[in-house]
């Protein structure tokens, strides 16, 4: 994922408050596919399992350590 230097204002921004059982540091969605998204500043699983396109134009504050992260578009390799 691509970090941010700020939080963005025109978008909407997936952040995690603090919760019981540390469920704050799983990841924001858990998909049937083959791609993780994984926090550019510390490596933390933010998206699991997601296929190719399935979610974009999003921000994650990661619940790790608390940078902002944008997914990047996907390109097919060759």
């Amino acid at each position: 994922m691509r970090l941010l230097p700020s939080r963005p204002s025109d978008v909407t921004v997936f952040s995690k408050g603090s919760s019981p059982g540390n469920t704050a540091l799983e990841p924001f969605v858990i998909g049937e596919g083959v791609l993780d998204y994984n926090c550019g500043q510390c490596g933390h699983v933010i998206l699991r399992s997601l296929q190719p396109r399935q979610i974009t134009q999003a921000v994650y504050k990661c619940p790790k350590c608390g940078e902002y992260n944008q997914i990047e578009p996907y390109v097919k390799k060759h």
